[in-house]
């Protein structure tokens, strides 16, 4: 058993190095997001290879419908009650973000002006 977890641990490792290439050498524009304590070159490279090109987007706000982070609506004469997001889009970049945020905004993220004001 610690053998198959030596060298899980070890192909986990690769794939991690690989990915840091990727970033690297194929996707420099990757490095942007990076720069997030809390954004690693998975969670970038999910969004970079997902959404493609963002010129596609008219408002950057549309990216994160695009991804399934839009709270639902259900409007009810006045009443317009904030319900769970949508959750289209790609679930796999969405839990990548949803993580980032948490540890960005949780108590082990960095001291940035996003914590402060949110």
């Amino acid at each position: 058993m610690l053998e198959l977890i030596d060298r899980l641990n070890e192909e986990i490792a690769t794939m991690d190095r690989e990915a840091e290439r990727s970033c690297q050498q194929r996707y420099p524009e990757t490095g942007v997001m990076r720069q997030v304590k809390g954004v690693g070159a998975l969670t970038s490279l999910a969004f970079v290879l997902t959404v493609e090109d963002p010129s596609r987007f008219a408002k950057s706000r549309s990216v994160g419908a695009y991804i399934g982070l839009r709270s639902r609506s259900r409007q009810s004469g006045e009443q317009q009650p904030q319900l769970r997001i949508t959750k289209a889009g790609d679930a796999l970049l969405r839990r990548y973000v949803v993580t980032a945020a948490q540890y960005i905004l949780g108590p082990f993220g960095p001291d940035t002006e996003l914590r402060v004001s949110g």
